[in-house]
């Protein structure tokens, strides 16, 4: 027996299965259109008000066309009288430096 297997010995190991799961992937026509509405009609914004300084967390991975959400938040923010500002959020991405994260947002 190699290491592994003699540390390993003792433990039990419990059956384990294979699982896979299929999500839904909804097409939407109109992305812009469709974010803009969810944002009015949940008042998402309700509480912003003129002059409120706004931060956005901008993460690096994970949601598909993200650029045109963050311009369409920021764009309703403003439109409120808010003053927006990015605030990366993505941990290690861009070398887990502020320069490296602002070059990728």
């Amino acid at each position: 027996m190699g290491f592994i297997e003699d540390i390993l010995e003792p433990i039990p190991i419990p059956r384990v299965a294979r699982v896979s799961q299929v999500f839904d992937r909804p097409i939407i026509e109109d992305l812009e259109a469709t974010f803009l509405d969810t944002i009015e009609n949940r008042g998402v914004l309700d509480a912003v008000k003129p002059g409120m300084e706004i931060a956005v967390a901008v993460g690096s991975r994970g949601i598909s066309n993200q650029p045109l959400f963050v311009k369409l938040l920021v764009g309703m923010l403003k439109k409120r009288g808010g003053k927006p500002f990015l605030v990366p959020s993505m941990g290690s991405h861009g070398g887990a430096t502020g320069d490296g994260q602002r070059k990728m947002l």
